[in-house]
Parts: structure tokens; C-alpha cells; sequence
């Protein structure tokens, strides 16, 4: 049994979480840790690349199973279930995509207690591409893949919200989808934070949020607190991590080399932050590839 290394502050089964004062960053575990998501309470839900469980982090249990694929058949064919993605809504409710090996991809929502039921179907079949991302608000769910962003509200089909992005989408407490775009213009790269209301208007909230000079090759991931604010990590020739209040300034959190050091912000090397995610009280937890390229870490940024 796994403690509850994040909250605990005690090293049990090769995790360590130092008590923590000031802001740092901790590698708490390597292994198969790429989705993310957490619940009001603070627990934090994990899930492989590709894999057929989700475990759960509490204070109480440590890690424990919280929901694994059942095996099932198709007439005398076995059908292969993966899950892609994490979500979670304010009611405490976990959500994933279960992507057969015909491609079809089912939204399960697995409640705190009781049985997992899907609650869309095929959701992707006029696209056929990989879900990359989701995400569950106001009874809404949102996904996305290589086509955009997409809404489906309780008993719909999905509604197409934007379809220029350049990152893994998050939404806030007021329903509001977050992503970013990138333009370039006359030899500069600049990275732009834009929003999508409930009401469909869409607006840029940060114009130049970040600037990668000539070149093309990056990774963004945004996420949201409940205090309102949006964090975007960005990977360009270094890892830059920018914090953006409600009142749209924007703050430059730490940069850092690549790399897998822990320690202090302005010390701190992050390599990349995939799949984002914030806790209630504003951390930050992100998983990031190995030198190796083989397994994630498991990190998380403690303000």
C-alpha cells in the first residue's frame, strides 16, 4: 500500500514528499503516470499511456485501484480496451475514453461509488482520430482531437467550439474553454491564450502570451485553478511556465533548462509538462517524460 506521498509528507515504497515551504518542485514517482486529473478533495486520479486502469491517490488508502476495464468479446473476437485522458467534475465524478481496437471511443463517467456507465458513444466517428483530450463542466463534456475542440451537452452530439489550437485545452469554473493558438508573422512564433464562453463567443485573452522567436517547435499545456487563474507551460528552447490572473496579468512562474531536477523554482529543470492539472488549494501536477523516454515522472509544483 501506497501512502499518500503528496499530502503526508513521509517516503513509503520509493515516494518522497519533503514538507514543503516554499515554492519547489518534487518528482514524487516514475512510472506509468501521463493523465492526470484530481477532485475537490484533493485526491489525485492517474493513468497510463494507453492502459486499462485508474488509480487513485488519498490521504486514507495511499494508491489504490479506482476503476480497470472489464475484458469483453465481440461473438468469438476479443475486444482490446484502452483508456485515453482524465477528467473530473465538480461533483467528484471521473471520466476517461475507452478506445476499442475498431477505434471506437465511449466517454465513461465512473462515479465516487457504484457503477461506471458511458454516457457517449462513438463519439469520434465522423473524425477518426485520437481523442487527446477531455474534460467534464456544468454537465457539459468536452474532447478533443486533431480536428478541434469539441462540446456535447447532456443528450447531444458533439458542437465544434474551435478548430485552431496548439495545446491541450482546459476549462474553468465558469464553463469557459481555454487553449491556445500560434501565429507567425514575419519571422516571429507567438504563442496567443484564448477563451471560448458557454455562450460560444470566442475572444483572445493574452495576445503574445509568449514569443518563440524563429522557430516552430514547441509544446503548450494550460491548466485552471479555482482562484480563476490559468497557468500555460510552455517548451520551447527551455521550459517556461507563466501564471495569468483573472485580471489577465500575466506572471512568469520560473524558466528552467531542460531536465528532471528537483528543488526550488528558480533551480528547478522540468523537461516538459504533459497533462497539467491543479489541485483546490493551487498546486500544480504534471507528469514528464524520462531521459529514457520509456516512463513518466510524476511532479508537482507546491506554491
Amino acid at each position: 500500500m501506497l501512502s499518500l506521498f503528496f499530502f503526508t509528507g513521509c517516503k513509503k515504497d520509493g515516494f518522497v514528499a519533503p514538507k514543503i515551504k516554499d515554492s519547489t518542485v518534487t518528482t514524487l514517482a516514475s512510472g506509468s503516470y501521463y493523465y492526470l486529473t484530481t477532485d475537490n478533495n484533493g485526491n489525485l486520479y492517474t493513468l497510463g499511456y494507453n492502459a486499462d486502469t485508474v488509480y487513485k491517490f488519498d490521504a486514507t488508502n495511499g494508491k489504490t485501484r479506482f476503476y480497470a476495464l472489464p475484458i469483453t468479446t465481440d461473438h468469438d473476437t476479443v475486444v482490446v480496451n484502452k483508456l485515453r485522458c482524465l477528467a473530473s467534475d465538480s461533483s467528484g465524478n471521473i471520466y476517461t475514453v475507452s478506445v476499442n481496437n475498431a477505434g471506437t471511443a465511449n466517454v465513461i463517467e465512473i462515479p465516487q461509488s457504484g457503477s461506471a456507465s458511458t454516457i457517449f458513444s462513438n463519439i469520434d466517428t465522423k473524425r477518426g482520430f485520437q481523442i487527446t483530450n477531455i474534460a467534464s463542466s456544468k454537465g457539459n463534456f468536452y474532447f478533443s482531437d486533431n480536428t478541434g475542440i469539441y462540446e456535447i451537452a447532456p443528450g447531444g452530439t458533439p458542437v465544434l467550439l474551435a478548430t485552431s489550437f496548439s495545446s491541450d485545452f482546459a476549462v474553468d469554473a465558469n464553463g469557459n474553454v481555454i487553449y491556445t493558438t500560434y501565429t507567425y508573422v514575419n519571422n516571429v512564433g507567438e504563442i496567443n491564450l484564448n477563451q471560448v464562453t458557454p455562450q460560444g463567443v470566442k475572444s483572445v485573452l493574452v495576445a503574445n502570451l509568449y514569443n518563440t522567436g524563429t522557430s516552430s517547435a514547441f509544446d503548450a499545456d494550460v491548466a485552471t485553478d479555482r482562484f480563476g487563474n490559468i497557468y500555460a507551460g510552455i517548451t520551447n528552447n527551455s521550459f517556461s511556465l507563466l501564471k495569468v490572473s483573472a485580471a489577465k496579468k500575466v506572471t512568469t512562474v520560473m524558466t528552467s533548462v531542460f531536465g528532471n531536477v528537483d528543488g526550488p523554482l528558480h533551480t528547478a529543470e522540468i523537461g516538459a509538462a504533459f497533462n497539467m492539472v491543479a489541485d483546490p488549494t493551487g498546486n500544480i501536477y504534471f507528469s514528464q517524460f524520462t531521459t529514457s523516454n520509456s516512463v513518466f515522472s510524476l511532479r508537482k509544483i507546491t506554491f
